[in-house]
């Protein structure tokens, strides 16, 4: 249930005449570590507002590039401005320890490569008087270069509980926040390392209205050393899935398909491994437990139990291994002790695809290789006596759902949506 909770600011006095002590306290905090070459820019985008009550706290984490001398020196000439510089955890704690330091009422979030546009914190600050239901306001923003020339519009939009649980529709820097907003929510989550803006708008969406200005506040400068170009691939989008599946117990459609087209080129078995971990069909087949050695290695007999859950039956294994002696073949796959299936080894690395009638319970599965090995009797250098058979580098169980995607995986990424469309409905909001 949202909290409806009406929070009354002083009116704006006179139209665009504001009056310093009528008008709410508005805190502004900049994370930053190492950011000489941007931060004089986004300092004077705060500093230069014509909103008349503001404080600035720059939250530096220990920064060596001269950024330090760049803060001193704002310091002494104005007294809205504020900084400490001391190693911290990174992003999020920088933030949390800003918000501590933070008298105002409202609070606004500008890293230390991005900039307010002229009038920003007065338009948010009049739409937050205006509409006192609301627990934070934002509104358009561009995307810049490095030299923070306009590229593009950043992709914006209406607020709606629906579309930000497809993405992100939020650009953090044109944000700005009740104090007493993100105080009730329990501040910024520091187990995030990229997308702790993203995670923050889900939970004030679910306690909070959440209003939009569709006036352009904010620059999000892009360039090659910035967060998301350095880590939105491997990290970022993760991260993303996961707030999501925190919040929501499940993941958009939008979400799954970025993922699958950003990482398409690791592979089918790598992309359907991965999605498993976000429960993207619920409860599917999984592993209980193999013989596989320690070190990858299975024996001759390469066993291990499925568990099935009875409304996500198993329909296919994807063995994904590597074979070390070319004499390796031919391999026999058991389902239950009953031979099911010879398969042909070909190549060194190699993924058997297993397929058959739909299992309803848990069930065992055994691939013997005709050819194993001894380590020993191949390199002098060893002692080792085992008897094995290949690397097993995944063994991956896929529900009947799963194998559909894993067919459309197959057919190429630009399937996948419209597959995604047919087979997932979501729908968690009116």
């Amino acid at each position: 249930m949202l909290n409806v909770t009406v929070i009354i600011f002083p009116t704006l006095q006179g139209g665009n005449k504001m009056n310093n002590n009528d008008l709410p306290l508005v805190s502004v905090i900049t994370p930053s570590y190492n950011q000489a070459p941007f931060i004089k820019e986004t300092i004077e985008s705060v500093l230069t507002q014509d909103y008349p009550n503001i404080e600035y706290i720059v939250i530096d984490g220990g920064s060596d590039d001269g950024t330090l001398d760049i803060l001193r020196s704002y310091r002494k000439v104005d007294s809205r401005f504020n900084f400490v510089s001391e190693p911290d955890r990174g992003q999020a704690h920088a933030i949390n320890k800003g918000l501590q330091m933070a008298k105002g009422e409202v609070i606004g979030w500008l890293n230390s490569d991005d900039t307010y546009l002229s009038r920003a914190i007065s338009r948010a600050v009049e739409a937050l008087i205006t509409n006192g239901q609301w627990g934070m306001v934002y509104g358009r923003a561009y995307a810049t270069n490095k030299e923070n020339k306009v590229l593009h519009p950043y992709p914006v939009e209406t607020f709606h509980k629906n579309r930000l649980f497809e993405r992100c529709i939020i650009c953090q820097p044109a944000a700005f926040i009740r104090k007493s907003v993100i105080k009730q929510v329990g501040g910024i989550d520091e187990d995030f390392f990229f997308c702790m803006d993203y995670e923050l708008w889900m939970r004030i969406s679910k306690e909070y209205n959440i209003g939009y200005i569709g006036t352009y506040l904010a620059n999000s400068r892009c360039h090659e050393l910035s967060k998301t170009a350095l880590y939105w691939e491997e990290i970022g989008l993760k991260e993303c899935l996961e707030a999501s599946l925190k919040h929501y117990g499940t993941i958009s459609n939008t979400m799954i398909y970025t993922f699958v087209k950003t990482h398409y080129q690791k592979g089918r078995e790598w992309i359907l491994t991965e999605l498993k971990k976000f429960q993207i069909f619920e409860d599917t087949p999984r592993v209980l437990k193999t013989n596989c050695y320690d070190d990858s290695w299975s024996p001759p007999s390469l066993e291990f139990n499925v568990e099935i859950k009875p409304n996500e039956p198993l329909s296919c294994l994807l063995i994904k291994g590597v074979r070390i002696q070319p004499d390796i073949k031919h391999a026999h796959v058991f389902l239950q002790g009953e031979l099911i299936e010879e398969y042909c080894i070909n190549e060194n690395s190699f993924t058997l695809e297993i397929t058959f009638p739909p299992q309803e319970s848990d069930c065992k599965v055994e691939i013997v290789i005709d050819k194993p090995l001894v380590p020993a009797k191949l390199n002098k250098d060893t002692n080792d006596e085992r008897m094995l058979g290949f690397l097993v580098d995944n063994i991956i169980p896929l529900s009947v759902k799963e194998q559909e995607l894993n067919v459309i995986l197959t057919e190429g990424c630009s399937h996948v949506a419209r597959w995604l469309k047919v087979n997932r409905k979501i729908t968690l909001f009116n």
